[in-house]
């Protein structure tokens, strides 16, 4: 496995009747092995933002999931445009949870390249919306965050 670059496309979701949010991760491996990570949570503060909860914890999952399995750069996909923004300054983070979003992924840019793009969402993107359809899942599947695993532990996607 070459441990240079790994893809993500990274989602999240909200559920107001479930009162939780939630994220889904998509990592492509070069060979073209794709896997998944999902979670979520109900942080009654971090509910507030709703899916943007969801997809600020999808990026730093992968962010986190990337350095443990020893990759030197990650480019992050994204459709909503404060996963990007916020860390580039291009946004200001003006709450406590995107302040420490941001600082994170900062922090951990310093041993991991972070490159972001943005894809348009549902927009028939097959990556994107496998990484839509993941943080869904994670609304009824999850059980909080998972740990931090090497890519190859996560779950194996065949589709």
């Amino acid at each position: 496995m070459n441990n240079d670059k790994l893809t993500v496309y990274v989602d999240g979701s909200y559920n107001d009747a479930l009162k939780r949010y939630a994220f889904g991760c998509v990592f492509i491996l070069d060979d073209g092995e794709v896997y998944l990570a999902l979670g979520n949570g109900d942080n009654p503060e971090s509910l507030k933002q709703r899916n943007v909860t969801g997809e600020m914890l999808g990026a730093m999952y992968a962010v986190q999931c990337a350095r443990k399995s020893g990759y030197k750069s990650i480019d992050i996909y994204y459709d909503y445009s404060g996963i990007e923004c916020w860390v580039t300054g291009e946004w200001k983070a003006k709450n406590e949870l995107t302040q420490k979003y941001r600082d994170a992924m900062r922090g951990w840019g310093s041993d991991i390249k972070i490159a972001f793009h943005k894809v348009e969402g549902h927009s028939g993107d097959k990556y994107n919306d496998l990484a839509d359809k993941t943080a869904k899942r994670g609304l009824e599947e999850g059980s909080g965050v998972p740990p931090v695993r090497d890519i190859l532990e996560l779950e194996f996607c065949d589709k």
